[in-house]
């Protein structure tokens, strides 16, 4: 992963569109440097760092478990994290699991409480664990 901008941004629940617009980028550049496809400028790491109000290193660095960790229990599941170290995109796991992409994203972002039925299903079709997708439900 390239950075967790992505991460930081869903924990303040700040809409991917809204924060462009404040930083006065559109949202296809702001999607491109939370995934990696682009490297930020500084001006722009800096600007991300201050409206999040988390240091650029913490955003930026590619090393930085305590500050994920932080971050993934505040989200009470991995399927995110999983899924984009899989390469799998949000609509082909929601099809796999026959929900829509919409309800997907309210689990991945901890917005929707998942059923024990969709937790096994997501651990088989991501072949994980169930512990390990949702450490904080076990």
């Amino acid at each position: 992963m390239a950075n967790l901008l992505y991460y930081a941004r869903r924990k303040k629940n700040v809409k991917q569109y809204t924060m462009a617009k404040d930083l006065g980028v559109s949202p296809s550049y702001l999607s491109k440097i939370e995934t990696g496809a682009q490297a930020p400028t500084e001006k722009f790491r800096k600007a991300c760092s201050d409206y999040l109000g988390v240091p650029q290193k913490q955003l930026f660095e590619e090393n930085n478990d305590g500050f994920m960790q932080k971050i993934e229990k505040g989200l009470g599941n991995k399927i995110w994290t999983i899924r984009r170290q899989k390469g799998i995109k949000q609509y082909d796991l929601a099809q796999k699991l026959k929900v829509s992409p919409s309800y997907l994203s309210k689990v991945e972002t901890g917005n929707q409480e998942p059923s024990a039925k969709f937790m096994k299903d997501c651990a088989r079709v991501l072949k994980v664990s169930e512990q390990e997708l949702f450490p904080a439900k076990k």
